[in-house]
């Protein structure tokens, strides 16, 4: 049945109901593996194999705020508004605008 859906050209769904499966019994069936094909890599790949790239961590320049520490904003209607510890005034003041 794996064979035949690859082959196909349909959708999952699209498969599972034109053989009047459930679509979780046949995902099911797709994701089922026998334990030797485990880790292997497919006979037939299209396109240049993917590798890891070298990355390297830094600290973020921004400042640290500490846990739980929040700044509330009430509106009108009942929103409620938090931002961390310092958040600029500038940036608050552009997203709450009260006439």
């Amino acid at each position: 049945m794996v064979e035949e859906f690859e082959a196909s050209g349909l959708t999952q769904k699209q498969f599972a109901d034109r053989h009047e499966v459930s679509l979780s019994a046949f995902q099911y069936k797709l994701n089922k593996k026998p334990r030797s094909a485990l880790g292997r890599r497919p006979e037939s790949t299209e396109g240049p194999r993917g590798r890891f790239l070298p990355v390297e961590v830094v600290a973020s320049p921004a400042p640290r705020t500490r846990e739980g520490l929040m700044l509330e904003v009430a509106l009108p209607r009942g929103v409620l508004m938090r931002f961390p510890e310092g958040t600029q005034a500038e940036y608050l003041a552009h997203l709450v605008v009260v006439p």
